[in-house]
């Protein structure tokens, strides 16, 4: 089975693809991309990830460029697609999503990728109220349901960057990379790696984002080693969520850690095993995540 896959972002411009790119995949900061959006993309970016032994290409479509993605030469872009995420705005009409969604579903038939995984993420969700977003996405649902069109496997789902919805956001991709990965045994957990992520998780929802915190002491009340202490915190640091300061005399966490505390906070009141093991597979999939320079 060939462990090497192809996810592609399209949409209309100005939608925020690029930068659900760069904060999901590449670690960037939130708030510094809202406070300073990117310049709108030209042609093709595509980056290379890896998971262990496998590859993944992310391809980010260009909005501005939609007639030519369309078009039969330029649909070769979506050949050997393993999964395709189409990003809207939320206040982007529906009428204008369905014909989008349907000549992207068009383009799938034509190139017969019948195993592509097709979803669809209306984002900046922060912006309206959640009665808009589930009310748009039931009616979107509804339509192609009754049109028969998209298959069973179609998803949509309401994202945002924002601190409130982040963790949400963060969940639904790495669902979406566990579905890629699922059927090739990559991803699967061993016991030394469960108690690993048990003590980074762990790490994350007792403290708070920004203090300073001590390397050795936190080593002490964890019982582990200083150097094993810093092996958990360079994962973390690799993940974005931890800030190394002096050579890991100290530490700080992340923005990132603190939107994310936010959204385990909120599983952790459920109790439940079924959210824990969410949390442990979600974090799993992206730490394993390496951007290939």
């Amino acid at each position: 089975m060939n462990q090497n896959k192809k996810l592609v972002l399209v949409g209309p411009p100005g939608v925020g693809k690029s930068t659900i790119k760069e904060i999901f995949f590449d670690k960037k900061s939130p708030t510094r991309l809202l406070e300073a959006p990117l310049e709108p993309s030209r042609g093709i970016n595509s980056e290379s990830y890896s998971f262990f032994n496998s590859h993944l290409g992310i391809f980010d479509l260009a909005g501005q460029e939609n007639r030519s993605w369309f078009s039969k030469k330029g649909s070769e872009i979506f050949e050997k697609s393993n999964a395709i995420i189409c990003i809207f705005d939320i206040n982007n009409s529906l009428e204008s999503i369905i014909e989008f969604l349907i000549k992207i579903h068009r383009i799938r038939e034509d190139l017969a990728l019948q195993n592509c995984f097709f979803s669809a993420f209306l984002h900046k969700t922060d912006k309206v109220n959640p009665s808009y977003v589930n009310q748009k996405i039931r009616r979107l649902q509804e339509f192609f349901s009754s049109q028969k069109v998209m298959g069973d496997d179609f998803q949509i789902f309401g994202t945002s960057i924002t601190k409130n919805f982040f963790y949400t956001t963060f969940y639904t991709i790495s669902e979406i990379l566990n579905r890629l990965y699922e059927e090739d045994n990559i991803l699967n957990m061993n016991f030394h790696e469960l108690s690993k992520i048990k003590k980074e998780i762990s790490l994350i929802l007792e403290n708070d984002a920004f203090n300073n915190y001590s390397t050795k002491l936190f080593a002490q009340e964890y019982n582990i080693t200083n150097e094993l202490m810093i092996e958990h915190l360079k994962r973390l640091e690799k993940f974005g969520l931890v800030k190394n300061v002096d050579n890991f005399s100290s530490f700080q966490l992340t923005e990132r850690a603190a939107y994310i505390k936010i959204g385990l906070e909120r599983e952790r009141l459920d109790n439940s095993d079924d959210n824990l093991n969410r949390n442990l597979d979600m974090f799993h999939i992206l730490l394993i995540l390496n951007y290939n320079n």
